[in-house]
């Protein structure tokens, strides 16, 4: 789906679920010294303009990572998982932008790490490739990326399908498609389980957000790669961590409408998660609970 454009969404509540447990997976991968490979099927631009116009028309970066940080500045005991993500978030969020996924993975890569990253829109994809080939910003300053990117200017789905198993089979898969297009559930579960078949290894993220008007679609689609996961060849365990923005009757009546394109949520679902994730990311949930949910965003 090419008209999708991530400028109007970057920095609200589903990409900071997102992007926490993005920072604890590669946080435990990056623990051991064995390489790791990543890939990472909807890139995006990797970093945002916080002063974007398209930003600021939707206001959710406003009530997104800004109200988050400004929440959290007043919490004695923050979660790890949150303080590690805002360790690198915050020097970006200082000179006006906003590190999106590559711009997280790439401050996690060492010598011998790989990332992937795919990305089809003509925009998005010139932005990712320029972004790439800066220096990483951080609170010392500037640095250097550790590891190897490339980029794959591809169709998502088919990328990833060339891509597994890779050389280095210690690894990550993140999939954030839009889902703005119907065909995405289908398309994740089968290039997921295909995957994980090829390379039962590695750890999956996907994340999905939560539509009342795409329920079934959700739940369809986590249900069979639940029971591919624990069923299949390779059993192996997952989790499923979740930020609700409304409870179930707290949801406006014109947001259940088949045409209402506003997500109550979003969530992550993993396969094989690392060790001592689901502590970590159940309490960074509390504070995310807190301060995201609907009647503390007025």
């Amino acid at each position: 789906m090419l008209s999708y454009q991530h400028e109007y969404h970057a920095g609200n509540h589903a990409d900071i679920l997102k992007h926490i447990c993005l920072c604890s997976i590669l946080g435990s991968l990056s623990k051991k010294e064995k390489p790791f490979t990543l890939i990472d099927t909807h890139s995006g631009a990797g970093r945002f303009f916080l002063d974007d116009e398209r930003l600021l028309k939707t206001g959710e970066a406003l009530n997104g990572i800004k109200k988050f940080v400004q929440e959290v500045s007043t919490i004695k005991n923050i979660p790890q998982a949150i303080r590690d993500y805002l360790e690198i978030e915050n020097p970006y969020l200082e000179k006006g932008l906003y590190a999106g996924s590559p711009e997280i993975e790439r401050q996690f890569l060492r010598k011998g790490d790989i990332c992937h990253l795919s990305e089809m829109h003509p925009e998005a994809l010139k932005s990712l490739e320029e972004n790439v080939a800066k220096n990483l910003i951080t609170n010392g300053g500037e640095k250097k990326c550790g590891g190897k990117c490339v980029v794959h200017a591809e169709d998502s789905y088919k990328s990833l399908g060339g891509l597994v198993p890779p050389l280095v089979k210690r690894g990550l898969i993140l999939c954030d498609p839009s889902y703005e297009d119907r065909s995405d559930y289908r398309q994740v579960t089968d290039s997921l389980k295909n995957a994980h078949k090829k390379w039962n290894t590695a750890i999956i993220a996907l994340w999905y957000p939560i539509l009342p008007r795409k329920k079934n679609e959700t739940s369809q689609m986590l249900c069979e790669l639940e029971d591919f996961a624990k069923l299949g060849q390779n059993p192996c365990e997952t989790k499923k961590f979740e930020l609700e923005i409304y409870g179930m009757d707290e949801i406006p009546k014109e947001m259940l409408e088949d045409s209402a394109p506003h997500m109550t949520g979003s969530g992550m679902f993993i396969i094989n998660p690392p060790w001592q994730l689901e502590e970590k990311m159940t309490e960074a949930l509390t504070i995310l609970k807190s301060i995201f949910h609907k009647k503390n965003l007025s």
